[in-house]
């Protein structure tokens, strides 16, 4: 798993003990999608977290660059939704298929702007 996030600025940190219940190439594309989006929007350093409790671990990836614009947050993991003025291409479905995956596992997914830049999340059963 997160075999194509290495480099360009990314670290992982992300202990070895939680484990979530989901299909691995899903949860790989998910993340990798999270990761497309905070090198194509923020700036680095970008980092995949992940803490957990009894029931639930969550996966973060943030950013550093400006976050998200406050009229885009409500609307981020709509579909075809885009942020005015967002630079690079595509078609505003990666955040949905994001909660997609998250909900198809029985989780959730989330955005906000955290200090310096944006945080968006997977929240998956634990395994």
């Amino acid at each position: 798993m997160l075999t194509r996030l290495g480099g360009g600025g990314v670290t992982l940190a992300i202990p070895r003990e939680l484990r979530v219940r989901a299909d691995p190439d899903a949860l790989d594309r998910a993340l990798t999608n999270l990761v497309d989006n905070a090198r194509r929007y923020g700036d680095a350093p970008i980092e995949v977290s992940a803490r957990g409790d009894e029931e639930w671990v969550e996966l973060h990836v943030t950013d550093h660059g400006g976050g998200f614009a406050h009229e885009y947050l409500p609307r981020a993991f709509e579909r075809f939704s885009r942020p005015a003025g967002a630079r690079g291409g595509g078609a505003g479905l990666g955040l949905a298929l994001v909660e997609a995956l998250a909900h198809a596992h029985g989780g959730t997914a989330g955005a906000e702007n955290a200090p310096g830049g944006a945080d968006v999340w997977l929240r998956l059963p634990r395994a």
